[in-house]
C-alpha cells in the first residue's frame, strides 16, 4: 500500500539528486523497497562529498559520516537532516515533518529507533544508528513470523554488543530486532560469544582462535557465557526458561535433550565445545565422532575396508550420473560390484540422485516429477529393497524468498512422481529448503550443514526428521568423503536384489486409458494435437508425449490407486484464496477432489494445469496427466497426455441473455449432445460470464478443471 509521506521522500530524492552522477532515481510509488533505501544512501553520500556513489553503506561511507556525525545535533539544519527525516519515515517512525531542521520531533523518532534496537534512547545519532536507520532492517515484531523472546534477545545483543572499542561503528553494529531468528541474529550470538570469551577481533565467524577459546561449561555455574548459551537453546528450540545466565536443572536438561536429538554423546548437561558450536553453527565440532558418509567416488575393496576402519558403518552413494568435466569427468553411479563390495565389508548404503541440483533453474515441478521417476527405476534396477528412502539433491544455497517459486514444485513433483511406488522421497540441502521438505512431506531429510556459511543454514533450526547430518570433509587413503552423522531413522540397507516389475509402453498405456472411451478411443496421437471436439465457443484438442509435463505454477494432483491425493492442500487452499474463491467454496472443492476416483485405467500419476483468459473473449485451459502406472502397470517410460480446452463464449451468452440459468444450461446441453458431462462445467462457466461474479466464475474454473475434466478419461 502506497505510504503519501514515502512518496514524498521520493519526489524530494528525485529532483534534489536526480542530475547528480551516480544518484539512481527511485519510481515514486509510495512504497518502501530497496531502490528507495539505496536512493537515500546515495543522496548521504553526494552530502558527505563523496564524488562515487554507490548502493551500500560500506568504509567509506561510515569513514565520511564519521567526520561530521558528532555535529548533527538539534537545531542542525541542512538535506543531511532531510534524508534522514526520509529514512525514517521509510522506517515506518514519522518524525512528523520532512523539513530539513533537526527538531523535537526527530529527536523523539530517534530515541523512539533506540528503544526498537535496545540501545541506549539518549536521542543522539550515531554511525551503528544510521546504518540501520538507512536500510531495510525491521524494528518491530513480525506480524505472523516474530517471535516475541527471540526479539528479546535480539535487542539484548543489540544493547550489550552493538558498539565496542573507542569507535561507534566497531563492534556488532545494531542488527535487525524483528524476532526473526536469521543470519544476523546466528552472526550476532557467535560475536556476543567472542566477546565474551576475549577473542581478538570478534567477526561473528566461529574460526579456529573461538573453537580453541570455547571452555566446557557445567551446570551450576552462571554468566554471560550461560546466558549466551540459553540463547541458543532456545533459537534452536530446547529451552523456554528465563535468560538469566544462572546454569540451573532446567538449562542442563535442555542440553540433554539437545544432545539427544542431534545424537551428541555423552548425553550429559555439560556444555563443551560440541554443544556450545552446535547451538552457534550448522557443522558443529567437526572434529566428532560419526558413523555415516557420502561420496562420489566407486568405493573400491581398499576403500571400504578403510572406511570400516575409521569407524563408519554407513554409506551414501548416488543412483547415476558422472561428475567432473572434460578430461576429469568420472562415472558416480552406485553399481551392483560396488554394492556387493560395500555390503560385504559390513556397510549399509542410502542413495542420492542428483542430475543438476547444483544450480537454481534445474528446480521446477517438471523436473521433480521426472528425477522421481528416473530415481525409482535406478533404485528398483540396483535392487534396494522396499521402504528404502532416496535422497534428492538440492547442492544449491537457496535464498528463503526463491524456494517457493523453485524447490517447492519440485518438491511436490518429486512426492506426486513417487506416491504408488515402494520408495519414501527425501531430500538433501540446507536447513531451510529440507525444512520446506519436511512441510511438504518428504519423509526425511539428509542435511547439508557443512556449508555452514550458506544462507540457508544460518538461523534456522535443524528439520526434526534429519536422518544424516554432513558436516566435514576431508579424503581417507586418497577418496575424498563427506563426513556426517546419523540419527538412527534411516540405517541403510544390507540387503539387495532386484524384483521384476510388470510394465506397459507409453503407446500402450495411452491405447488402455483411452479404450473404453468413443469420445477419444483411437484419436490421441504423440507429439501431433488431434481435435476432439469443435463447436462456435468450444474446442477440445490432445495429444500424447513421450515425456513428462508439468502446465501451471506448481499446483499439482497426485494420483494414487486410481484416486485425487491432494499432498500440498495449503499450497491449493493459498491458490483458490489468491484467486478470490471464497473460503466455504474452497473447502467444498478440496473435499470433493481428496479421495475422488479418476473414472479411467490411470492408476498413478498426476494432474496439472495452467489457464490463461482473454478478457472475456476466450478462456484458454491446458491440462496435463503424466501417466506413472496404467492398469497397475509400471510406465517403462516418460509419458504424458495434454487436453487443451479453448472457450469462446460470448456469442453464446449474448443469444442467451434474457433466458433463465436453467434454460442455458437445457439449451447447452442439448448443444453439446447427452451423455458429454464436460457440458455441464461449460455451462457453469458461461451462466458466470452473465450472471455471477469473478469468485464465482473462478470457482467455477477450479471445480471444472478438477472434477469434470477427469470425465474425458472415462
Amino acid at each position: 500500500m502506497a505510504d503519501e509521506r514515502v512518496r514524498d521522500v521520493q519526489k524530494w530524492l528525485n529532483q534534489t539528486y536526480g542530475k547528480v552522477s551516480g544518484y539512481e532515481k527511485v519510481t515514486e510509488d509510495g512504497v518502501t523497497s530497496w531502490a528507495t533505501i539505496y536512493s537515500l544512501r546515495e543522496g548521504l553520500q553526494h552530502e558527505l562529498k563523496i564524488t562515487e556513489l554507490g548502493q551500500g553503506f560500506g568504509t567509506a561511507t561510515r569513514a565520511a559520516l564519521r567526520k561530521v556525525i558528532k555535529d548533527i545535533v538539534p537545531g542542525t539544519t541542512g538535506n543531511i537532516v532531510k534524508l534522514i527525516k526520509g529514512a525514517f519515515w521509510c522506517k515506518g517512525i514519522g518524525p512528523t515533518n520532512f523539513t530539513d531542521t533537526f527538531d523535537s520531533p526527530l529527536y523523539n523518532a530517534i530515541q523512539t529507533l533506540q528503544g526498537y534496537a535496545g540501545v541506549t534512547s539518549d536521542g543522539l545519532l550515531s554511525i551503528n544508528l544510521m546504518a540501520a536507520l538507512f536500510d531495510m532492517s525491521a524494528f518491530v515484531l513480525i506480524s505472523g513470523r516474530g517471535d516475541k523472546r527471540i526479539r528479546e534477545i535480539q535487542q539484548e545483543l543489540n544493547g550489550k554488543y552493538s558498539s565496542t572499542g573507542n569507535k561507534d561503528d566497531e563492534g556488532l553494529g545494531i542488527l535487525p530486532c524483528d524476532g526473526i531468528y536469521q543470519r544476523d541474529t546466528n552472526t550476532a550470538l557467535i560475536y556476543a560469544l567472542q566477546v565474551v570469551l576475549k577473542v581478538k577481533n570478534p567477526n561473528g565467524n566461529y574460526g579456529p582462535g573461538t573453537i580453541s577459546a570455547t571452555p566446557i561449561v557445567n551446570p551450576g555455574e552462571s554468566g554471560e557465557i550461560v546466558r549466551i548459551i540459553q540463547y541458543g537453546l532456545y533459537v534452536n528450540g530446547f529451552y523456554t526458561g528465563e535468560f538469566n545466565a544462572n546454569y540451573d536443572d532446567d538449562v542442563a536438561s535442555s542440553v540433554i535433550a539437545f544432545r539427544k536429538f542431534m545424537n551428541l554423546p555423552e548425553f550429559t548437561g555439560i556444555s563443551d565445545l560440541t554443544v556450545i558450536k552446535g547451538l552457534l553453527t550448522s557443522n558443529g565440532n567437526t572434529d566428532r565422532d560419526s558413523n555415516m558418509f557420502d561420496t562420489s567416488t566407486q568405493l573400491t575393496d581398499q576403500d571400504v575396508l578403510n572406511m570400516k576402519t575409521y569407524g563408519f558403518s554407513i554409506a551414501g552413494r548416488y543412483l547415476t550420473g558422472t561428475v567432473g568435466t572434460g578430461s576429469e569427468e568420472r562415472d558416480k553411479n552406485l553399481t551392483p560390484e560396488e554394492i556387493q563390495r560395500i555390503t560385504d565389508g559390513g556397510l549399509s548404503i542410502f542413495p542420492i540422485y542428483e542430475e543438476g541440483g547444483y544450480e537454481l533453474k534445474y528446480f521446477n515441478g517438471y523436473q521433480g516429477y521426472k528425477d522421481g521417476f528416473l530415481a525409482v527405476a535406478a533404485a528398483r534396477e540396483l535392487g534396494f529393497p522396499s521402504g528404502a528412502t532416496i535422497y534428492f539433491a538440492v547442492d544449491v544455497d537457496v535464498l528463503d524468498g526463491d524456494i517457493e517459486g523453485t524447490i517447492a514444485p519440485y518438491i511436490i513433483g518429486v512426492i506426486n512422481s513417487m506416491a504408488d511406488t515402494e520408495y519414501s522421497p527425501g531430500i538433501y540441502g540446507t536447513r531451510n529448503v529440507c525444512l520446506h521438505g519436511e512441510e511438504l512431506g518428504m519423509k526425511y531429510s539428509f542435511v547439508a550443514d557443512m556449508s555452514y556459511g550458506w544462507s540457508g543454514n544460518l538461523g534456522f533450526k535443524m528439520p526434526k526428521n534429519w536422518a544424516f547430518d554432513q558436516f566435514v570433509e576431508y579424503p581417507i587413503g586418497g577418496t575424498p568423503i563427506d563426513q556426517g552423522a546419523s540419527s538412527g531413522k534411516d540405517p541403510g540397507h544390507h540387503t539387495f536384489k532386484t524384483r521384476p516389475i510388470e510394465t506397459i509402453s507409453p503407446e500402450d498405456a495411452i491405447k488402455s486409458i483411452t479404450s473404453d472411451n468413443d469420445f477419444i478411443n483411437g484419436k490421441i496421437s504423440f507429439d501431433t494435437s488431434t481435435v476432439l471436439m469443435e463447436e462456435p465457443y468450444i474446442k477440445i484438442t490432445a495429444k500424447a508425449a513421450t515425456e513428462f509435463k508439468h502446465e501451471g505454477k506448481g499446483i499439482a494432483f497426485s494420483i494414487k490407486n486410481g484416486k485425487f491425493s491432494v499432498n500440498e492442500e495449503a499450497v491449493l487452499k493459498a491458490f483458490l484464496k489468491e484467486n478470490n474463491v471464497p473460503s466455504a467454496a474452497a473447502d467444498v472443492i478440496i473435499d470433493k477432489l481428496k479421495g475422488s476416483t479418476i473414472p479411467s485405467k490411470l492408476t498413478t500419476g498426476s494432474l496439472t494445469f495452467e489457464m490463461s483468459t482473454s478478457g472475456l473473449e476466450a478462456l484458454k485451459m491446458k491440462i496435463t496427466y503424466n501417466l506413472l502406472k496404467v492398469d497397475n502397470k509400471t510406465l517403462s517410460g516418460e509419458c504424458s497426455m495434454t487436453l487443451e480446452v479453448d472457450l469462446y463464449p460470448i456469442d453464446y451468452v449474448k443469444e442467451k441473455v434474457p433466458e433463465a440459468i436453467e434454460g442455458v444450461v437445457e439449451s447447452t446441453l442439448k448443444k453439446l449432445g447427452p451423455g458429454l458431462t464436460i457440458g455441464i462445467a461449460v455451462v457453469i462457466i458461461v451462466a458466470c460470464f452473465v450472471v455471477a461474479s469473478p469468485e464465482l466464475l473462478t470457482a467455477a474454473i477450479v471445480t471444472f478443471l478438477t472434477a469434470y475434466i477427469p470425465q474425458l478419461l472415462s
